[in-house]
């Protein structure tokens, strides 16, 4: 009676946003609220809650996609947890107790919970998981980027994952050069290569087959015009009172291009940069005196340029590290 009594005053969903107490739950605190509200027996239990059985709490909700009905709830907040996992996930997956120690001390997203099954599922990366020191979104996000059937092999030449955060993206934008081949047969064609060098070399030989660029980026981006004239470029440098022109040079052979972005009060100069046979990507954005663009402004300019077909350099830095 005395659980009870102390949840009748709990706040309705509606009433105030949750408190500090509960930032660890992230995307489930609605959820948790929720919860706790239709069965409030199990406030004592959420009260004293480990750090093992919250991560085994965001799995189970990842999985169930609702409200969990008084059943689940007493799943989630009381039984065993091999019960959970038995109950929710179907099967107790090899190494998860390992990962859980080594988990955040605050929920991950629940495509992340999603994930780590699966991963546990397959040797190489539950190989993979069982080494890490730390387990995080970004972790093992990278690893389900990396498509399955070329994992093994790229996990043998770069046991710190972290270089193969934009590798997903990297191939995409060789699959989409090449112009005759989808991701899937890109992929395909990759993983019939089974040892690290054989897929360097096979690697290398698709990117040394790519066009050559057969022209500059498009004279306007949107809001943007590029500057042809090394002239324009030195003399703005000179007003913003920064660097413009040491870009004089590679604009003037044909190595980069530089945009002047101007809309709605914002200034920017957009540097445009040749890639070898990978094409042009968008590198540094500043504005006068070098200051940095940020929040949405920069995302303003980036989605302007990528509807252009210029990417952000970083999705090739995987794929040129591998080659490099």
């Amino acid at each position: 009676m005395k659980n009870v009594a102390v949840t009748q005053d709990l706040p309705s969903v509606t009433d105030k946003p949750p408190g500090f107490l509960l930032e660890p739950f992230g995307w489930a605190i609605p959820i948790i609220v929720a919860t706790l509200q239709s069965n409030p027996e199990y406030v004592s239990d959420f009260l004293y809650l480990s750090r093992t059985r919250m991560h085994l709490i965001g799995m189970g909700l990842a999985h169930i996609h609702d409200i969990p009905d008084a059943g689940l709830a007493e799943t989630l907040f009381r039984k065993p947890a091999g019960r959970i996992l038995d109950e929710i996930i179907g099967h107790r997956p090899t190494g998860l107790k390992r990962a859980i120690g080594h988990m955040p001390d605050y929920m991950m997203q629940a495509d992340t919970y999603r994930a780590l099954v699966q991963l546990l599922a397959e040797p190489v990366t539950a190989r993979m998981i069982h080494h890490a020191d730390r387990i995080y979104d970004s972790k093992i996000r990278m690893m389900t980027d990396v498509p399955g059937p070329l994992r093994a092999t790229i996990f043998s030449m770069h046991r710190d994952i972290e270089d193969m955060s934009s590798f997903l993206a990297g191939l995409r934008c060789i699959a989409l050069r090449r112009g005759r081949s989808s991701l899937d047969e890109l992929v395909s064609e990759l993983a019939s290569a089974r040892q690290p060098d054989q897929f360097v070399a096979r690697l290398k030989s698709i990117v040394d087959s790519l066009p050559l660029p057969d022209a500059l980026p498009p004279p306007r981006v949107q809001y943007a015009r590029r500057i042809d004239s090394g002239i324009e470029l030195s003399d703005l440098g000179k007003r913003w009172q920064n660097c413009l022109d040491r870009y004089v040079w590679d604009m003037e052979h044909g190595r980069c291009s530089i945009y002047l972005w101007q809309h709605a009060g914002v200034q920017a100069a957009c540097e445009v940069t040749r890639c070898g046979r990978f094409g042009w990507f968008l590198n540094e954005v500043r504005g006068p005196g070098n200051a940095r663009i940020e929040g949405p402004d920069m995302d303003d300019i980036r989605k302007a340029f990528e509807s252009a077909g210029i990417l952000g350099e970083s999705v090739i830095n995987s794929i040129r590290q591998i080659l490099e």
